[in-house]
């Protein structure tokens, strides 16, 4: 006689649940003239397969003890909201109160702020093992105040499209570029992709006799990974936090490396110094801190990586079609096609139009921006 057994999918309530706790990320920059940025985003599910949830609408000031007010902006609508540059005394404290659309109160404590030690280099080496490279940062204090560390960067390469379009589509008319084409800003040959830091890294200095951090890995590329194609970038921030923040911050990277996201559910009680005014039992998800922030940016082509990286190429063919162009006019453009976009004239009474998909000749098919970064 046979057994019949049903198994019961497992979707325990954290996971089911439609929580959704308000993320603050940022620090107070206290620099000079520094540009204070904060994100606001809900926490996500684990069975959620969106990445990102901005909080968008909130209203959200830098505060002080001395009573001064300092408004920050979403000005571009995604959940990204920066002050004016400022230069916030070191004799102060600061925090940050956020009102959601919602009408949910939100104040983070009021914290010291710290200065933070420049970064002496951000290198970067290959494995002789599995050819992957790494990034690390160094640094020091020499007044040996710092002690507890964290860094998170941001990171910009490069990728072309397969072959080069010297013809745009403008207002329904085929165009040519300029004569120097790639620095013309309607190029779409070459574009430029940036991302945010994937992970949290925190160090301390407190077992070593100096205030010292030696090649601390900040993040790893592996193999044949599309960001060191043609020309790859990193900008690390650096960030001296208190003792109560390294805390918080090396519970967050302890999860977000067995969960796979920075902000995830997260099993364990984070102790964040946030409390939601209207809902003291609502927890928060984030830390603010205050310090002025250091950064160094390094640059890495794909003639520098060895062990035969790959130059990814999204894809190996470009298919084609040559269509009539109007008699009148050979620029007018009235294929109906939209995956479709021009390529080039054949042809010379009256030229034919080679047109192509558009992954062919247009790299923001793959992603990001055609305009050049200030620092490329």
């Amino acid at each position: 006689m046979g057994l019949v057994t049903c198994v019961k999918k497992y979707e325990p309530k954290a996971i089911t649940s439609a929580n959704r706790y308000l993320v603050v990320d940022g620090v107070i920059n206290t620099g000079a003239n520094g540009i204070t940025t904060i994100v606001l985003s809900r926490s996500k599910n684990l069975a959620d397969t969106v990445s990102f949830i901005p909080e968008l609408k909130a209203q959200i000031s830098i505060i002080s003890a001395s009573g001064n007010t300092y408004p920050m902006v979403d000005s571009n609508n995604t959940g990204k909201y920066t002050s004016a540059a400022l230069n916030l005394g070191m004799n102060d404290q600061y925090g940050v109160a956020i009102t959601t659309a919602d009408g949910h109160h939100y104040q983070s404590a009021l914290v010291a702020p710290k200065a933070t030690a420049p970064i002496d280099s951000v290198t970067w080496n290959q494995s002789p093992v599995n050819y992957g490279v790494t990034i690390n940062v160094s640094t020091h204090d020499p007044a040996n105040a710092t002690h507890y560390y964290r860094w998170d960067y941001s990171e910009t390469w490069q990728h072309n499209a397969p072959e080069q379009a010297y013809w745009v589509l403008i207002n329904g008319f085929v165009t040519p570029l300029d004569a120097d084409f790639m620095n013309d800003p309607r190029q779409t040959h070459q574009c430029y992709t940036t991302a945010p830091a994937t992970n949290i890294t925190v160090a301390n200095s407190l077992g070593l006799s100096q205030d010292v951090i030696s090649l601390q890995p900040i993040t790893f590329i592996p193999l044949n990974n599309e960001r060191i194609t043609i020309r790859y970038s990193i900008q690390v921030n650096q960030y001296a936090i208190s003792e109560d923040a390294y805390k918080y911050w090396l519970l967050v990277q302890n999860n977000s490396q067995s969960l796979g996201g920075l902000f995830d559910l997260l099993p364990s009680q984070l102790n964040s110094n946030i409390q939601c005014i209207t809902n003291p039992a609502e927890p928060v998800i984030g830390y603010i801190s205050a310090c002025s922030i250091q950064q160094k940016r390094i640059f890495i082509t794909n003639g520098q990586v060895g062990g035969n990286w790959v130059k990814f190429e999204p894809y190996n063919e470009c298919t084609t079609q040559i269509i009539p162009t109007d008699p009148n006019n050979f620029e007018k453009y009235t294929f109906p096609d939209t995956s479709y976009t021009p390529w080039y004239f054949t042809g010379n009474n009256i030229p034919a139009l080679v047109i192509v998909k558009k992954y062919c000749v247009d790299c923001r098919t793959q992603g990001g921006t055609n305009a050049k970064p200030s620092f490329w």
